[in-house]
């Protein structure tokens, strides 16, 4: 019984976490798509996006096993040894557990405020593909230039 509920909680665990994962990298272009609209004229800027993702999740990942380390010795975990003191097994269970659960909750609160819904991210695909067309034609009066054969307006 202690080993079925073992593989239940471990198969759980796996589908939240990959879950979570999926969700925060698929928010990303949504994100940049929404930055590239409010700012047409700057290029180049999503790489940014991306490297500041992977590094803040490499950071906080380092962070939390710093933390986890410090507690643990703190406590007086023992490396090699098979029977841990009290403290140990309940500084093991909070971060295993409460730590988790608790940024967790924290982190779908700051999702409410996530300001993308399915309707504005399909308005700003619109708008996307809009100024693409405008990129690609621009307005009578415009003069030939190197990137689609113009400068830019006359007007």
């Amino acid at each position: 019984l202690v080993s079925q509920l073992l593989i239940g909680m471990t198969v759980n665990f796996g589908l939240h976490f990959s879950f979570i994962l999926l969700i925060s990298r698929s928010m990303l272009p949504d994100v940049v798509d929404n930055f590239r609209l409010q700012n047409p004229h700057r290029k180049g800027h999503e790489t940014i996006f991306y490297s500041s993702y992977v590094f803040f999740t490499k950071m906080s990942a380092g962070i939390g096993l710093g933390i986890s380390a410090a507690g643990l010795e703190f406590t007086g975990y023992k490396a090699g040894i098979c029977r841990q003191s009290d403290d140990v097994i309940l500084t093991l269970k909070i971060l295993i557990g409460a730590v988790p659960a608790i940024l967790i909750l924290v982190g779908l609160f700051i999702l409410l405020f996530y300001p993308i819904t399915e309707e504005s991210r399909k308005e700003t695909k619109l708008a996307l593909e809009l100024l693409e067309l405008e990129t690609d034609f621009p307005a009578k009066g415009s003069i030939p230039g190197p990137k689609h054969g113009y400068l830019g307006s006359l007007h």
